[in-house]
């Protein structure tokens, strides 16, 4: 080859090798670059994490469970932190009640991932896993109208009673959240084997999940108070289900009554009140709790108010139409956004108190770590722009009928259930007069309604003079129009 075609060749390879180099560089501008497992950077945090529980420490099995979080499951982790903001305060707030280590909070996050509505693959149930067994022994009521292992309240304070008991026999938390996993004769049994009342040497006696439990409760622990320095985000919900109160109910109340009261979306009440499985709340002596925003609850509260006996008013409730769900955009509207120069003196603890709101949402309105704050530093406050009231009546004997939407008041169809128009059309039928639907398995009366886009379940109970929502059997026909 002569020396000018060499010359060019080179300058062609040369600028083959610049383009494939460019092409790269612009490709990678255009992903998300991998996120980063700095090994020594995490083992430097967790030396210098402090726990009432269980002393920090890495290995393979933590490592593992951080990689999960921070690398593979991000989308998880993001939930789990935006969800600590509602339960959080409930479990310390309970754990201190007991005199117990708040820090046990993070066993939710290893049993749950914070979800009030999880099962697992043998049928434990709720933020703290009860199989049911072991639920109704330590007193929550499981049945197919409440499953109060999915209670946030209830279930807290029997896996607080679980743990204390746990703790009292083997005086170690760290073998108490162990056998908390797999029960307290497994761990006594491991003991045994290992001659030793040390975790570390206890655990290869140890079922393989339970083994895991500890390193998964340090990795638990990492990911709330570190998840900054990974990029994380939390997904927090919407204000409404952040700024909430509870109160014990004991009388029989459907969610739909309650929405029309409140004028919350019916996926409101069903996510603050995850225990009850057929949209109403039963008749119980000593009640059960129901969890509503804060500022709906002054009007819910009214509602009751007028049941008593020696009530001498009576309320204006308005038609208002109820929904399934509302955009999350809309609801959030409802309060606004303030901010508080902090003052000299001021905890971040006094400050929750006089805003209405918890030390942890002030956290997560600022995306804190920690409770310190500083004079003169400015927060974040959230507040509903207006509590929601009943209109009363003096001096009339009886309550107002609480409305109910006729036919031509179809519930929002936003988040409806659809299903084929043939198939529907399948179970119509007509029936002295009316035209009916016809169950082809067994459901509730509120599932039927959200099949259909044409009737609401006020009307569909009132038209079958159904007084609960139990399921139905298969072949049951209810009417939904007269002919």
């Amino acid at each position: 080859m002569e020396p000018s075609a060499m010359k060019q060749y080179a300058l062609l390879v040369l600028l083959c090798l610049f383009g494939a180099v460019l092409s790269a560089s612009n490709k990678s501008d255009l992903t998300d670059p991998e996120p980063e497992y700095d090994e020594p950077a995490i083992i430097e945090r967790i030396k210098k994490m402090q726990s009432e529980v269980v002393p920090p420490r890495y290995d393979q099995v933590v490592k593992s469970y951080l990689t999960t979080y921070t690398i593979r499951k991000r989308d998880k982790a993001e939930n789990i932190l935006g969800r600590q903001v509602v339960y959080f305060p409930l479990f310390e707030k309970k754990l201190k009640e007991a005199a117990l280590p708040t820090d046990l909070k993070y066993l939710s996050v290893v049993e749950s991932a914070l979800d009030p509505k999880a099962v697992s693959r043998v049928g434990a149930t709720g933020l703290w896993q009860f199989m049911p067994a072991t639920g109704k022994y330590y007193g929550l009521e499981i049945n197919s109208v409440v499953d109060e292992r999915s209670d946030p309240h209830r279930s807290t304070e029997a896996a607080i009673e679980y743990l204390s008991r746990l703790y009292e026999r083997f005086d170690d938390w760290e073998l108490a959240i162990a056998a908390y996993n797999s029960g307290g004769g497994r761990v006594s049994r491991a003991i045994k084997r290992s001659r030793s009342k040390n975790f570390w040497k206890v655990r290869r006696y140890l079922p393989r999940e339970t083994r895991n439990y500890v390193p998964a409760f340090i990795a638990a622990t990492y990911l709330i108070h570190h998840y900054q320095e990974h990029d994380l985000t939390p997904r927090y919900p919407e204000l409404d289900q952040q700024m909430t109160e509870s109160i014990m109910v004991y009388d029989h109340i459907s969610f739909y009554e309650v929405a029309q009261v409140t004028e919350l979306p019916l996926n409101i009440i069903e996510a603050l009140n995850p225990a009850y499985l057929q949209g109403f709340i039963p008749a119980r002596q000593k009640g059960y709790h129901l969890t509503l925003p804060k500022r709906v609850m002054a009007a819910f509260k009214d509602y009751l108010d007028q049941k008593r006996p020696d009530f001498e008013a009576r309320l204006r409730v308005q038609s208002t139409p109820v929904y399934i769900s509302k955009p999350s955009l809309e609801n959030n509207s409802l309060y606004q956004e303030s901010t508080h120069t902090v003052l000299s003196g001021e905890t971040i603890e006094s400050i929750a108190q006089k805003a209405g709101c918890t030390v942890h949402q002030i956290k997560a309105w600022n995306r804190l770590l920690t409770e310190e704050i500083r004079p003169g530093q400015q927060l974040i406050v959230f507040s509903p722009k207006k509590i929601k009231r009943l209109d009363l009546f003096d001096r009339v004997p009886m309550l107002m009928p609480l409305p109910v939407p006729s036919i031509t008041e179809p519930l929002e169809p936003i988040n409806k259930i659809t299903y084929p128009v043939q198939q529907i059309r399948r179970q119509l039928v007509e029936s002295d007069g009316y035209l009916c639907y016809r169950l082809d398995k067994r459901e509730t009366p509120f599932d039927v309604s959200l099949k259909l886009p044409f009737i609401n379940y006020a009307v569909l109970s009132r038209l079958n003079n159904l007084r609960s929502n139990t399921p139905l059997n298969s072949g049951t026909l209810l009417k939904i129009k007269k002919l």
